[in-house]
């Protein structure tokens, strides 16, 4: 997470940027920005790293305060990336700057004065906000106070991202990812379901905000739950704990006699085993499956729709002696957007997407707006996608990686065929197959 806020001051060649970066060792940084022809380059006129985070937070606030009395004029701008303000900088709304006092509070103040910015903003249009909603109901869990009230928060900051995601409209969430907001509110919502002792209510939101947004420390949540409350899924938690206990938050399962005994048997694995399995399915309804036809304007071919409807979103597990690897699929209501961010990503340095088309289509005999991406394996910027494209190679599946975005690779005759070879390849530990998945072995 990085926090961001932008000033500027007529004419615009002073412009200055401050950034917020949370962690053990809190920074401070402050950027020139927009600085006057010819004159000599200049980059940040302030970095400094912290002990502890309520240090941190004062010095952003002393920086904010001092810009705002030298007659800068903070803006809407939220892009960390950004080094340029103009054309045309707007001011931020108030209840805008509130959120983000109140986010800074939940960072680095105690709990008394969270209550404070909270309660300012509960008539503003800021209490209608995801942001404010996870940061309410955050506090409220941390201060012990009523678990109904905590989970209301929490789903409605839920329920909320998804209205605005359905009718196309914005929030405001600063600087954070939107689904980086969207795994920490289904975070507190899971807390708050154990503390209500619903470990089948906390189970689906962690899994869901893992879904999202995977990292360590929902990662540990989620197989926490496992082993404590789902005995027939302990495996699961203690797969996840083999491949990430030395990053923490795993000590608790490691110490367990019944990890020891997995570690153990997992090790006994001969060559021979296929290394792989199926996760649990989550079969995809035949409305879902229309509704996605209807998104991406084309159909599916049959064989993956009759992989929807059996397994949905499931993963494809690699389970090595040493090396663990999930190739994850995407639910029929992701797959329009999916294909909408891959053509977005390979055609982001063309201003022309008929070139890009014409190139994949001489190279590949596909159209790259053709693509749909279907699965892709955890924690890496690569997928498999299938060819909507009417024609000869309608239905063929294709292998594509950011680092060679105009590039396909492991051509596939149909989906079956594809997952034939990605499954085949694992059993015979085929090293191109493992490097896609994310395995690499010696």
């Amino acid at each position: 997470m990085k926090l961001a806020k932008f000033f500027h001051r007529p004419p615009g060649d002073d412009d200055r940027g401050l950034l917020f970066i949370p962690g053990d060792e809190p920074t401070v940084v402050g950027k020139y920005m927009n600085e006057a022809p010819g004159a000599r380059k200049k980059d940040e006129f302030l970095r400094k790293e912290y002990s502890k985070p309520k240090t941190a937070v004062a010095t952003f606030r002393r920086q904010v305060a001092e810009l705002t009395a030298a007659g800068y004029i903070e803006t809407t701008h939220t892009d960390y990336m950004l080094r340029n303000l103009l054309p045309d900088p707007q001011p931020k709304p108030d209840w805008q700057k509130g959120l983000d006092d109140l986010m800074l509070a939940a960072l680095g103040e105690p709990l008394d004065v969270q209550a404070k910015y909270l309660a300012a903003l509960r008539d503003t249009p800021a209490a209608s906000q995801p942001l404010y909603l996870w940061l309410a109901a955050h506090h409220f869990y941390a201060d012990d106070q009523d678990n109904n009230q905590i989970i209301a928060l929490a789903e409605r900051g839920r329920d909320t991202i998804a209205a605005h995601r359905a009718a196309k409209t914005p929030h405001y969430f600063w600087s954070m990812e939107d689904r980086d907001l969207e795994a920490r509110i289904l975070e507190v919502l899971s807390w708050a379901h154990l503390r209500a002792d619903n470990p089948k209510a906390a189970l689906e939101a962690i899994e869901e905000a893992c879904r999202i947004d995977a990292s360590q420390d929902r990662g540990a949540q989620l197989a926490t739950i496992l082993v404590e409350h789902f005995p027939e899924r302990q495996e699961e938690a203690f797969d996840d704990a083999y491949k990430y206990h030395e990053f923490g938050g795993y000590e608790d399962i490691i110490a367990l006699p019944a990890y020891a005994d997995y570690v153990a048997r997992r090790k006994r694995k001969s060559k021979s085993d296929k290394g792989w399995r199926w996760h649990t399915k989550k079969p995809a309804s035949e409305g879902d499956v229309l509704q996605a036809e209807q998104e991406l304007g084309a159909n599916l071919p049959k064989d993956y729709r009759r992989f929807l409807t059996t397994y949905g979103s499931t993963e494809l597990q690699v389970r090595l002696p040493e090396e663990s690897a999930e190739l994850c699929f995407y639910r029929p209501t992701e797959l329009a957007t999916q294909r909408n961010n891959l053509f977005n990503y390979i055609t982001r340095f063309e201003k022309d997407p008929e070139k890009v088309d014409a190139y994949f289509r001489e190279h590949y005999g596909v159209a790259a707006r053709d693509l749909l991406p279907v699965a892709a394996p955890s924690q890496h910027s690569r997928c498999l996608v299938i060819n909507l494209g009417q024609g000869e190679r309608f239905g063929w599946c294709f292998e594509w990686d950011h680092d060679g975005s105009w590039e396909l690779t492991q051509a596939a005759p149909s989906f079956d065929a594809a997952l034939k070879a990605l499954t085949s390849g694992i059993g015979k530990r085929d090293a191109t197959v493992l490097n896609f998945l994310g395995v690499y072995l010696d």
